[in-house]
């Protein structure tokens, strides 16, 4: 969202996905905006009665200071909710730069431990889905089957999979998940699957702050009706949708989806690299 002010910075930010934090911040922004915007003659409030404020007018260098402030506390209100803030015009560019999920990156315990970036709460039928150019998550479609997400859903950042996308993983979990949200997992086997895109690949992992999962540490720790539950799913969830199809295959250990966490990140390097001489060759033409 993009703001405009008279004699004010531009602003720049995204939406927090939580409301809460949202309506705290919007309460904060529309404080800040009455007091740096209120010229010198305007009454300013002080208790239950209105006194003149003789408060000599504000300089550019002054607003642009108040703003400073104001954005710096919005950002420390709302760390964690993916709210990006910038002035523009900054130098710094540390203070200008939105997180990319695809920039977050891996702990040194990789790949026994994971980042997961969760789309899709468990036991729901809205399929968000990350979208990388305009680093949003959008829903791409409601389910058309009379089924639900058995676990929370989500991918890996920094991984690429043969349908062009990242690697796909199911967060088994006490409860559901924010979309929106990063989860520290620990994967513990994947599916093989394919659709109509090429192979899609599924992880299912447990994270690592759950205790009720902590002795989940190998496929032979789940519940065999676990593994059947979740396959079936996959094998039906598009069957009322014209055009898409999806095979699913055996289930792989712990050991082979570490392997193929490794494979999907190194092919996302490759993809990057290849993508960042591309630019650069288009950019001395």
């Amino acid at each position: 969202a993009t703001l405009h002010l008279s004699s004010s910075p531009l602003l720049l930010w995204r939406l927090p996905t939580c409301y809460t934090c949202s309506k705290s911040f919007g309460l904060m922004m529309r404080t800040a905006v009455r007091r740096l915007a209120r010229p010198a003659w305007a009454p300013a409030r002080s208790g239950p009665c209105f006194r003149l404020s003789t408060a000599a007018p504000r300089s550019p260098m002054q607003q642009s200071r108040g703003w400073k402030r104001v954005l710096g506390a919005g950002a420390g209100l709302l760390a964690g909710t993916g709210l990006a803030v910038a002035v523009a015009g900054q130098s710094d560019s540390s203070e200008c730069m939105p997180m990319r999920v695809d920039d977050i990156s891996w702990g040194a315990d990789a790949p026994e431990t994971i980042p997961v970036f969760v789309e899709v709460s468990k036991e729901s039928r809205m399929k968000y889905e990350y979208d990388h150019e305009r680093q949003l998550l959008v829903l791409d479609r409601v389910l058309h089957s009379a089924v639900f997400y058995p676990h929370n859903y989500g991918f890996i950042p920094q991984t690429l999979c043969g349908d062009g996308d990242p690697l796909d993983v199911l967060v088994m979990c006490d409860g559901p998940l924010v979309p929106g949200c990063i989860v520290d997992c620990r994967p513990i086997c994947y599916m093989i699957m394919e659709d109509e895109k090429g192979m899609d690949e599924k992880v299912l992992a447990v994270p690592e702050k759950d205790p009720r999962f902590k002795q989940v540490k190998t496929m032979g720790d789940l519940p065999e009706h676990t593994l059947r539950e979740i396959a079936h799913f996959f094998e039906t969830y598009k069957a009322l949708e014209k055009s898409k199809w999806s095979k699913v295959g055996g289930w792989k250990g712990t050991e082979d989806t570490q392997q193929l966490i490794l494979d999907t990140h190194r092919s996302y390097l490759v993809a990057k690299a290849k993508e960042q001489i591309a630019g650069e060759a288009h950019t001395a033409e």
